[in-house]
């Protein structure tokens, strides 16, 4: 990633960063300790350091300073029974699946109880958005989206070894992968104004 990137935090990005703050928040006071794993800038940090969160960072880059130096490409040790949730924004497709779904069973057994993720989802959509002064309370959104299932080529090419949608990675897969590492699916949202990140909440499964 180039440091040096003006373009990196766009409009877009900016939504999705409002909505990493926003879930993280929704979690509510049974969530004190986090872990952000792929810091890039440390914005979601800053967002977050008003509400009192005890914030470890961790990345494989040297040059960001972060708490940890997490290569997730390699054998990862992570402290035990420390973090509320481990955050993880568009992150694990910069690996291959393999390690992914490896890097899930890790992440899982070190949360104290939330995983919270974004992933790219691949597609081509249209959104129909309604606003009103004075008739609706909020934003209404339609969205009608279609998977690029008929590629295997990442829309960040150079970067993601697999996105959500594309040949081979059906939203179901990644759902399965979840599960078969120990997570449940508490929530899913995706941001009709930046459709390509796709949120997840994860929850630990009981033992």
């Amino acid at each position: 990633m180039n440091k040096n990137n003006h373009e990196y935090v766009s409009q877009k990005r900016l939504i999705s960063y409002y909505n990493q703050s926003r879930i993280i928040r929704a979690l509510g006071n049974e969530v004190n300790t986090i872990l952000e794993v792929g810091i890039y800038n440390s914005f979601l940090s800053k967002l977050l350091n008003p509400y009192g969160y005890s914030i470890t960072t961790a990345d494989a880059d040297p040059e960001l300073n972060p708490d940890i130096l997490l290569d997730l490409t390699k054998d990862i040790e992570l402290p035990q029974d420390t973090f509320d949730v481990i955050a993880l924004f568009q992150v694990l497709e910069h690996i291959p699946y393999e390690i992914f779904e490896k890097v899930l069973v890790t992440l899982s057994q070190t949360t104290k109880k939330y995983l919270v993720i974004s992933l790219p989802f691949y597609s081509y959509y249209i959104m129909l958005q309604v606003q009103s002064n004075f008739l609706l309370k909020r934003t209404r959104s339609l969205v009608l989206q279609i998977p690029k299932f008929w590629t295997t080529i990442p829309f960040a090419k150079e970067h993601h070894y697999w996105e959500i949608g594309l040949k081979g990675y059906p939203l179901q897969r990644i759902r399965n992968s979840f599960k078969q590492s120990g997570l449940t699916i508490k929530r899913e949202y995706q941001d009709p104004l930046n459709a390509y990140h796709y949120f997840f909440v994860l929850e630990k499964t009981s033992k």
